[in-house]
This record gives C-alpha cells, structure tokens and sequence, in this order.
C-alpha cells in the first residue's frame, strides 16, 4: 500500500519508509514517515458498519503534513 501511495505522490520515494498509525484531524490513519518527517497520511473512509471502505485518501503535501507528530 505504501507504493501505491507514493507513485501518486509525483515525489521520490525514500529508500526507507516507515507505516505508523495515528490519529489525524480526529480520524485514524497510517502515517508514512521518511526517518522523523512525515510522508503521506493515508485515511480510510468506512462505512457506519465499518465493514466497506467508502473511501481512501491520502494527503502528501509537505506544507499541510507539518503538523503530524512522529510520536
């Protein structure tokens, strides 16, 4: 999933990423970091039975991904 993530990115991709899960703007999310500087943030959209997955959305720009912690 990674991949997928960054070849729509239009970025490089770095050699070594790393998958965190976090909770972003109140929503849980996998967090894609390059060392300690977020990536990508990935979100799932589900469902209210949380069984389907309505949606998936990624946020990759560097000015708007300041704000995630690497904790």
């Amino acid at each position: 999933m990674a991949r997928t993530i960054v070849s729509s990115t239009g970025r490089r991709a770095p050699a070594n990423l790393d998958i965190r899960y976090r909770t972003v703007n109140g929503d849980p999310s996998a967090v894609l970091f390059d060392a300690d500087a977020p990536f990508a943030v990935m979100v799932l959209d589900l469902a209210p039975e949380g069984d389907l997955v309505r949606g998936v959305y990624t946020v990759t720009n560097p000015d708007k991904l300041a704000h995630v912690d690497d904790d």
